[in-house]
């Protein structure tokens, strides 16, 4: 450990392995194609497979560096409740949905009532799964 460092610089060269580390994580889940699939984020483009096993390597290689700066310098991890993450994101969901009905986007133009009641309706339909997941949550 090197202890010309003060608390406040561990908290912030920690705050830059939290960003260094999540990044080689989501580059390892897209390489390994271990994300849930989404209808609104396609991945297009490739590699080549040496590509991505040279990337894969640099990856690990990189994750074994952060840990062993982790503990070099006494960095401390980043500690989340996955109960807050999850209630967070749901927060997000109902948001986004709630911005998008037409009562809230009419100033964007006109549209037709039939749109507007079809829309309210399918929003209505996800903005119940999501008031279910936040009561879930909530406890």
């Amino acid at each position: 450990m090197d202890d010309g460092l003060t608390d406040n610089h561990r908290r912030i060269i920690g705050s830059g392995m939290l960003v260094v580390d999540a990044a080689a994580v989501r580059m390892l889940d897209l390489l390994e194609d271990r994300n849930s699939p989404t209808a609104m984020k396609v991945i297009e483009g490739s590699v080549t497979e040496g590509e991505r096993e040279q990337v894969r390597a640099s990856l690990l290689q990189l994750q074994a560096l952060i840990a062993s700066f982790v503990r070099k310098y006494d960095l401390q991890p980043s500690k989340k409740n996955l109960r807050r993450i999850l209630a967070s994101d749901v927060s997000q969901i109902w948001v986004s949905l709630e911005d998008s009905r037409p009562a809230r986007i009419r100033g964007y133009g006109d549209m037709p009532i039939s749109s507007a009641e079809l829309l309210e309706a399918d929003l209505q339909e996800m903005l119940l799964v999501a008031n279910r997941l936040r009561a879930l949550l909530s406890s």
